[in-house]
Parts: structure tokens; sequence; C-alpha cells
């Protein structure tokens, strides 16, 4: 009865572990009560065809998986600039402070976008923060121009959620 209604269950906007649950309740070991507390690592560890095409599909984020292209803003020069993580948005470092950045204001990688808050941990985002491993998805040598915000103060964001629109600027030699 479960899997016949996480089928029909339709979440927008949050990640979930449905498709997880309904691989665990076609599963032999779960069906024929041969798990223990050690189950899930079993599971991972069998790596079964549905658990790989799973893995396919999961929702990343986007801004640090390896095809930088997933960033770019389609039929433009923009980029995104994605949530790394569900956390709390904070424009500035306190209300009465001024916003770290404004549509229109043009940053280097290193400096402040924004605060993101999980389980009262507050760390700040930078485009530099994106820059993992060698690998720069964002040009250190680069300036970009804000062009959008869409987080408000206070507003929850789920991994992968869109939060700027920034444009790559010509640095003048």
């Amino acid at each position: 009865k479960m899997l016949d209604y996480l089928s029909e269950v339709i979440i927008e906007g949050v990640d979930t572990n449905i498709a997880l649950l309904k691989i665990i309740l076609v599963d032999e070991k779960f069906l024929n009560g041969d798990y223990d507390t050690a189950y899930l690592l079993d599971l991972v560890a069998r790596d079964s065809a549905d658990l790989k095409a799973l893995k396919g599909g999961m929702s990343i984020n986007k801004a640090t998986s390896d095809d930088a292209l997933m960033i770019e803003v389609d039929g433009s020069d923009e980029l995104k600039v994605l949530a790394p993580s569900t956390s709390i948005l904070y424009r500035s470092a306190s209300p009465d402070q001024p916003s770290y950045i404004e549509e229109g204001d043009i940053v280097t990688v290193d400096q402040t976008l924004c605060l993101l808050e999980a389980m009262k941990m507050f760390q700040p985002l930078a485009l530099s923060s994106f820059n993992k491993s060698g690998k720069e998805i964002y040009a250190s040598d680069q300036k970009y121009k804000i062009t959008h915000i869409k987080g408000v103060a206070g507003q929850q964001v789920n991994r992968g959620d869109l939060l700027f629109v920034i444009k790559p600027v010509k640095v003048k030699a």
C-alpha cells in the first residue's frame, strides 16, 4: 500500500527521500525481513541498478558540479549563483546594516554576497566558495555585475535554488 501511495505523491520545491523509500520497499532483503541497523549501508554496498539510477537522477548542487555549463543562463552571457545547501539567506550582517550587494554592483569572486545560516552556523557566501579542488566555476581574475537578486532576507533556500544572476564584466587593462 505504501509503495502505491508513494508512486502517486508529487512534492515540488524540496528534496525528499521518496525515491529511496520506493527502492527499499521493493528490495528482496527488506521484503524478506532480512535486515538490521546496517541495512542502508548494505543497500548502498550492493549498489543495485535502481540505486544507480537514483544516484544518476539526484538533484545536486549544480554550481559545484563538474559541468560548469549548468550555471549558464540560456541565451545570454549571464551566470546563475545557486544555493550550495539548504539554509536561511541573509543579505546583510544584521538588520540595521546595509546589504552586502545590490543589483548593479560589480563584485570580485572573494566579495561576500550574502550569509547562509544552517543550524545557527553562519557562513559567508562568495563566488570563490564554489571554486574548489582546483576547478574554477567563477574565474578568479574576473569581475561580475549583479544583474538579479532572487532571495530575500530571512528566506529559506534549498540546495540548487537560484540566489543571484551575475554577468562577467570586461576588466579594463
